[in-house]
């Protein structure tokens, strides 16, 4: 009988062989090009899916798994940020990294079908909304295990294999002895003779097939640049001298750090690497991650955003101060928004209502001084973030959310909003980042 999972095992051998070449340091094709051609496989695993006898719902939850799974693998891509991901078109979502968790634990115990569709992206790297874990000794480990246990058959657990029983044979009790027969060793000699001169031309066809064409990276400075794509939520440089490579930016966290060393001092090609990495931890690292082609713009550009803190002395509040904040707008008419990330994942709209209404050019505004005396700098010390977002046309999303919200709630609807946002070339964006301490 099929299962729901063949039809989608072109795009999962797709997404995989882009995930080896980039896991080899090889330049794999373009995003335009893998995502052409994922968009191709969907249409005919859904044709296939429903030919199968799924429903219309189960078909579109098993897609959407699928396509979650094949973006986090298309953002790691050449040219990634030039096209809308596989869920945005498809499913008009951008909050994949965790809807895949909320529908997976809205599955039935009589869906087993697309139960498994969901553990096999898990079993294959699917990461989410729980990008910062290595290994299984997480949260993701214990649903790879939870959901793997309710199928059946169940999957293999490779730590157990080697003593599993085969047979019902009893173990303890040596094999008994099988009757001689003179001729056996002669004729097993000849079948593996006939069978090396079967499998020595195969195996030469699936070398040459695997190879393919050679790599297109070249310099040890682009293979290195090409391993450090693979960490998620971090922004990583690679500056390469005759006797010494550098590595600098940020990581989400300590553990994420140290396996940066690890890596790029095991490669071969990498002589005295020297490290300059910081810790920048979610959400900021993902704020950052959203906005970087914004800010850029704006300071490429030269359209004028800046956002600065009269109250921090040299990037810094003490407990008790207030947090006092002064934005200036881009040199054209325009729209903005403001928001401020704490220290423990959660975000305040400075300007909730300001998504709707036009500013002059180059308006300055002043931002805390009515802020009541609650929002003075206290503990959990740490690092928070201000960002601050322009655009010539109106923010559509700003009416209605709440003052103060979590990150993980508002950033999936950030990316849909910029997505959406009719701003082209005059949509900015510029990050203020500010350490909290005690006085």
């Amino acid at each position: 009988m099929a299962r729901l999972l063949d039809v989608y095992t072109a795009l999962f051998s797709l997404g995989l062989e882009l995930d080896v070449s980039l896991a080899a340091g090889r330049v794999a094709r373009p995003a335009g090009s893998a995502r052409r051609e994922a968009l191709a496989l969907f249409d005919a695993a859904r044709v296939k899916a429903t030919a199968q006898g799924n429903t219309a719902a189960q078909v579109e939850s098993a897609s959407f798994a699928v396509a979650a799974w094949f973006d986090e693998i298309l953002a790691r891509l050449p040219g990634a940020d030039e096209a809308a991901s596989l869920q945005l078109t498809l499913f008009n979502s951008s909050n994949g990294h965790s809807e895949f968790f909320h529908h997976l634990a809205a599955l039935g115990a009589d869906e087993d079908a697309v139960r498994e569709v969901y553990w096999y992206a898990l079993a294959t790297g699917f990461k989410g909304q729980y990008h910062f874990e290595g290994g299984d000794d997480g949260e993701l480990g214990k649903l790879k295990a939870l959901h793997g246990r309710q199928l059946q058959p169940a999957p293999v657990d490779l730590a157990t294999l080697a003593a599993e029983r085969l047979t019902p044979q009893p173990y303890a009790l040596p094999d008994p002895v099988g009757p001689r027969q003179p001729l056996r060793r002669e004729r097993a000699l000849v079948r593996a003779g006939g069978a090396m001169a079967l499998l020595v031309p195969c195996v030469a066809l699936v070398v040459i097939l695997l190879r393919g064409a050679p790599p297109e990276v070249t310099s040890p400075s682009q293979r290195l640049e090409q391993q450090l794509r693979s960490h998620a939520c971090a922004e990583l440089s690679v500056t390469a001298a005759k006797d010494s490579t550098r590595v600098s930016g940020f990581v989400a966290s300590p553990e994420e750090l140290a396996r940066v060393q690890r890596e790029v001092g095991a490669l071969p090609e990498v002589k005295a690497p020297v490290f300059d990495l910081r810790i920048r931890a979610w959400p900021h690292c993902e704020v950052a991650a959203i906005l970087r082609r914004y800010q850029a713009r704006n300071r490429e550009q030269g359209a004028g955003l800046r956002v600065q803190a009269p109250s921090a002395r040299d990037g810094r509040l003490r407990e008790g101060d207030a947090v006092r904040l002064q934005v200036t707008g881009p040199a054209y008419d325009h729209y903005l928004r403001v928001d401020y990330y704490t220290s423990e994942g959660a975000v305040m709209h400075l300007l909730p209502d300001a998504g709707r209404t036009r500013l002059a050019a180059g308006q300055t505004m002043a931002l805390g001084q009515n802020m009541p005396s609650s929002w003075l700098v206290s503990p959990p010390f740490g690092t928070v973030l201000v960002a601050a977002l322009s655009s010539p046309t109106p923010f559509g999303d700003t009416a209605g959310r709440p003052p103060f919200e979590l990150a993980s709630a508002y950033l999936a609807d950030l990316r849909e909003s910029l997505a959406a946002n009719a701003g082209g070339e005059q949509l900015v964006a510029d990050l203020l980042f500010l350490e909290t301490v005690e006085r």
